[in-house]
């Protein structure tokens, strides 16, 4: 499956809801340019991801994003910012997609892939809540 499409089939998990009216991005630092790293590249990235988050003051919270089989999981977070700047975090770390989430509706927005943004439906649909 290409990978535009898989990323449209993505579920998320997570600890627990934000409140539907907040406005969030949803940003890994994980496989960049789509392309997996082993594990260790992959843990590394995501350190990176989470100090940058810290430097620039920027709130977000722990997230997965995984295919609806759980055979491919994302560690990835949720990011309160403004879209323009979550596009621009996902540039810098090399990921082709972000999604935005914008009153509990679910966007992929492509960042280094040249595909239309797409409106994936209601986001609640899409999370699995973990057991704290």
């Amino acid at each position: 499956m290409e990978l535009w499409e898989s990323y449209k089939q993505s579920i998320f998990l997570c600890h627990q809801r934000l409140a539907e009216h907040v406005c969030f991005a949803i940003i890994s630092a994980q496989n960049p340019a789509g392309q997996l790293s082993n594990p260790v590249a992959n843990l590394l990235l995501d350190k990176q991801l989470q100090a940058h988050l810290d430097a620039i003051n920027t709130p977000y919270r722990s997230i997965t994003g995984a295919a609806p089989d759980f055979s491919f999981q994302e560690k990835s977070w949720m990011v309160l910012c403004e879209k323009q700047d979550a596009i621009e975090i996902g540039q810098r770390f090399n990921q082709n997609a972000i999604y935005w989430v914008e009153h509990n509706k679910l966007y992929l927005v492509p960042v280094l892939l040249a595909q239309p943004e797409e409106c994936l439906g209601v986001f609640n649909s899409r999370m699995v809540i973990l057991p704290s």
